[in-house]
């Protein structure tokens, strides 16, 4: 028992020393270009053979490296609300410290106004949702005469060049939607007497209406059972025909060739079969940027896409894989 009490003592003076122990041995590191350079020549040099005395150098280096990119993941966790958002700069870039920089370009994210970019080389791209969350059961909507659109989390101010024709007046402010009708112009988030705008040559598909003093983008969707009106199809719900410049699919790929994207997109237009106007729960979206600078999201599973209705369309998924090849 004695001897466990020592090493406790011992361990608790350890780590009320480490700090300044840390401080020390950062003293005077710099995680900057010049750090870096030096970083890629080691990893340049661990490559070749070496003698005894160049592998402990390199190792001491690895050991710096370790602690400059501890250094940035702090900075970057303290500052980074601190970024002007106005750069068109603004980039967050992957990338491997001392890898071999002849590598494709890594992939990139536009952070300057909240707007989603697809970008070449992303071969394998994660899940990404722009859907605004839910809160006391209900997404943020818009309701406007039958037809649903939700928030989207991009842009966070949609330009007022983009808006057209005003679609109607929230005239019912409802935490409850779902017990509302389908004949009037609501909405949980947008406030009474706002006007509500349609996207330019996009109305059946996306609109605009102020959210806390901004124009927040909404997108159509299925809600509480109600999804394309009468016979509408796939395209009527989703008007973005000679738009798109790229898609994004979870998993699968990405491809930024407007001819091919249009190619895919009419696809999945003529061969859609309508399932339903519920919605699908999954891990796997379609992301398609417009050239307007805006984008659409399909929630995606078992060869069957989703936002206003589910509807079913294998052929798209296999043409989609191919002109990933």
């Amino acid at each position: 028992m004695k001897m466990n009490e020592n090493r406790a003592s011992q361990v608790e003076s350890l780590l009320k020393t480490l700090p300044q122990a840390a401080a020390q041995g950062l003293s005077g590191l710099e995680a900057g270009d010049a750090l870096k350079t030096r970083i890629q020549l080691a990893a340049a040099q661990a490559r070749a053979p070496k003698s005894p005395v160049s592998t402990a150098r390199v190792m001491r280096w690895a050991s710096l490296a370790c602690c400059a990119l501890l250094a940035v993941v702090m900075c970057f966790t303290f500052l980074g609300d601190t970024a002007d958002p106005a750069r068109p700069d603004a980039l967050i870039t992957s990338g491997t410290m001392g890898g071999d920089t002849t590598q494709a370009p890594p992939i990139s994210s536009d952070l300057s106004n909240s707007t989603v970019h697809i970008r070449a080389g992303n071969s394998n791209p994660e899940y990404r949702d722009w859907w605004a969350p839910a809160t006391n059961g209900n997404f943020p909507l818009i309701g406007v005469n039958g037809r649903y659109y939700r928030m989207l989390t991009t842009p966070r101010n949609v330009s007022s060049s983009l808006l057209g024709k005003s679609v109607g007046t929230i005239t019912e402010f409802t935490t409850s939607p779902s017990l509302s009708g389908n004949d009037t112009v609501l909405s949980n988030v947008v406030a009474l007497g706002e006007t509500v705008y349609g996207i330019r040559g996009m109305e059946d598909t996306l609109i605009s209406a102020k959210v806390d003093g901004q124009m927040r983008l909404f997108q159509r969707v299925s809600f509480n059972g109600y999804g394309r009106l009468g016979r509408e199809s796939l395209e009527d719900t989703l008007n973005i025909s000679g738009h798109v410049i790229a898609m994004e699919l979870t998993g699968v790929g990405t491809i930024t060739d407007a001819a091919v994207c249009q190619r895919l997109l009419n696809t999945l237009f003529d061969c859609a079969t309508y399932k339903s106007n519920g919605s699908i729960n999954s891990r796997q979206s379609l992301i398609i940027e417009l050239d307007n600078g805006l984008v659409v999201q399909l929630a995606v599973k078992s060869e069957s896409v989703a936002a206003c209705g589910v509807w079913s369309c294998p052929e798209f998924f296999e043409e989609f894989e191919d002109a990933c090849d």
